[in-house]
């Protein structure tokens, strides 16, 4: 029992190694390929290196639902192999050590990557999401309230730039406040510069080389008044435009209860005209995936172990092909089902949960064909 476990703990560091090495290249690779899609068009409307921060820390979470069941089998194939190349599961094999033993240390491992799974789906992948939204909002937004050569009305305001660099400096600038009617006024300057306060919703203009123009009072049209300025601060409120709360509109956003309350508003009959998706399988889809696949790691190890085991001194490759071809099954298998859904031939609960019973019955049926078979 002793050498058992001794054995077990050391198949479980093995795997650990592997997985976190397949963990980082993976999760790199999907945050990467999160990252390019926008960043090109975001650092055009004025993403910050702070932003950029903000983008990384909302796409990991992200990027860790999918990397973490495929970096799992990734460690299990790969320990399994190097078991096998330096002759360490023929020594394991003459302990007594059978397939069962490699299984069970796996299966585990696979419990507690399915608990961290459904944690991130849970409670955290959806904050992201919506994290994610609101700043991609916010600089889309940001950067838009200033568009270089056209007029754009923010409130009682009329505002005008010629041209508007990558950092902030303004040229050509006009502002026509009516903000106060009794006292409006025109501000003409040469150069300036935008700074945005995101907390407090406001544009900071900080004007230089201009003029600032007095519309006549009514009762004294023949009067001017006119003040030049070398320097000068103008602010614009601008919380009316990014809008205070950014409320979640698309099922991958919402919690658990926000996806309930959108089913039960939908049977009752509202349209859900102010959301994004107003089919209502695309909340009950979106329920069913936070429980049905944070189980993929453990139907990972159930399938994945067998057949590594089996292919460990005889068509290696072919059995590495094989079980990474089944995990991409699985998640093709998922989409072809959610297909189905939409086409009125599952519900949502049956069709979500197929690649699940489909997966882990190969599992089983693979653990039952290994379970005589003594690794060499």
């Amino acid at each position: 029992m002793r050498i058992a476990r001794t054995l077990s703990l050391y198949l479980m560091r093995e795997t650990l190694l592997y997985c976190a090495l397949a963990f980082f290249v993976l999760t790199f690779i999907v945050l990467a390929q999160n990252l390019l899609r926008r960043l090109d068009q975001l650092f055009l409307v004025g993403m910050t290196s702070a932003d950029l921060l903000r983008v990384v820390g909302s796409v990991f979470p992200v990027a860790l639902s999918y990397s973490i069941p495929m970096a799992f089998l990734l460690g299990i194939l790969l320990s399994i192999r190097r078991l096998a190349s330096d002759g360490e599961l023929a020594g394991l094999a003459s302990t007594g050590f059978g397939p069962t033993g490699f299984l069970l240390p796996h299966l585990v491992l696979g419990l507690f990557a399915a608990g961290l799974s459904a944690w991130l789906l849970g409670s955290v992948e959806h904050e992201a999401r919506r994290e994610l939204v609101q700043l991609f909002k916010t600089v889309a937004a940001r950067g838009a309230i200033l568009e270089p050569g056209r007029f754009r009305e923010i409130g009682p305001r009329l505002v005008y730039v010629g041209d508007r660099g990558r950092d902030g400096h303004l040229s050509e600038i006009m502002i026509f406040d009516e903000s106060q009617p009794k006292r409006s006024f025109r501000i003409f300057a040469d150069r300036g510069r935008f700074r945005f306060d995101e907390a407090a919703g406001w544009i900071r203009l900080e004007l230089w080389k201009g003029d600032l123009h007095f519309t006549p009072d009514p009762r004294r049209p023949e009067r001017s008044e006119r003040i030049g300025f070398d320097e000068f601060v103008y602010h614009l409120d601008v919380r009316h435009i990014l809008g205070g709360e950014f409320g979640p509109v698309r099922p991958k956003q919402m919690t658990l209860e926000e996806l309930r309350s959108v089913l039960a508003r939908a049977r009752s009959g509202d349209p859900l005209e102010e959301l994004d998706q107003r089919n209502p399988l695309e909340y009950e889809l979106e329920i069913q995936r936070r429980r049905a696949l944070p189980l993929a790691p453990l139907i990972f190890a159930g399938f994945g172990v067998p057949i590594a085991l089996a292919s460990a001194h005889r068509g290696r490759n072919l059995g590495f092909v094989l079980v990474l071809g089944l995990a991409f099954g699985y998640y093709a298998l998922g989409a072809t089902m959610e297909s189905l859904v939409h086409q009125g031939w599952l519900g949502a609960g049956t069709a979500t949960w197929i690649p699940d019973l489909v997966f882990a019955g190969l599992g089983v049926g693979s653990g039952l064909a290994m379970r005589n078979h003594v690794p060499t």
